[in-house]
């Protein structure tokens, strides 16, 4: 399959639109997760830019609700509408507290590591019986997707973020595992509602780790 194609692919699977290309045949939908790490990204950059914007139209409180919309919106329809629902309120709040620069490099970078974390659910996973949307790949995940995600992902924090990036990526592999493991402890393997909370959690976690890293550095600059 050509780069165009799983990159639509990717931009279906990493908005929650797995319909869209349910007629692709299975292993060229898996080649799409290369890539969801990149359109996490360009949906973060969307969301600054329209944070931006209403930033510098002086609607401050209107900007960081926007922000928090585009990131909600990008995660597609969902039957957990109250998780997801909840976790946009806890990084609206966290963005309102966060200087303008840090809202930024937050919106941006929250969205990339949450579609990095639903790849590394279906590398070496398991589908529960009857999944139809993105989980329907785990196992079909090969080495290849996995590392080209990785690398994007990981990458960008640490170019954009230095070591700070590399800790909140690492505090988001945490929370991937975890939910990982409390899916197959239940004993269903990965379904559409695992990559859900997945999407919804580690999202939310880089975000407030973010903002909150960054509000803890700037009052030591402050106070120094």
């Amino acid at each position: 399959m050509g780069l165009a194609r799983e990159l639509g692919a990717a931009g279906a699977l990493a908005i929650g639109r797995a319909a869209l290309v349910a007629g692709l045949p299975a292993h060229e939908r898996a080649q799409g997760l290369a890539w969801l790490p990149v359109v996490g990204l360009l949906v973060g950059v969307l969301a600054a830019l329209v944070a931006g914007v209403a930033e510098r139209l002086g609607f401050g409180a209107v900007a960081v609700v926007l922000g928090a919309t585009v990131l909600h919106a990008a995660r597609g329809s969902s039957p957990y509408r109250a998780l997801h629902i909840g976790a946009t309120v806890v990084e609206a709040l966290a963005l309102l507290a966060a200087a303008p620069a840090v809202r930024t490099m937050a919106l941006v970078v929250a969205p990339m590591l949450a579609r990095w974390a639903c790849v590394v659910q279906c590398y070496g996973g398991a589908p529960r019986a009857g999944t139809t949307g993105l989980a329907s790949l785990a196992g079909r995940a090969r080495f290849r997707e996995f590392a080209i995600a990785s690398v994007s992902a990981l990458g960008t924090s640490l170019v954009l973020l230095d070591a700070v990036g590399l800790a909140v990526a690492a505090a988001c592999a945490l929370v991937t595992m975890t939910i990982r493991v409390l899916a197959y402890r239940r004993g269903r393997g990965i379904d559409d509602g695992t990559l859900d909370t997945t999407n919804a959690l580690v999202e939310t976690s880089a975000l407030v780790l973010l903002a909150s890293i960054g509000s803890m550095l700037g009052r030591v600059s402050t106070s120094s």
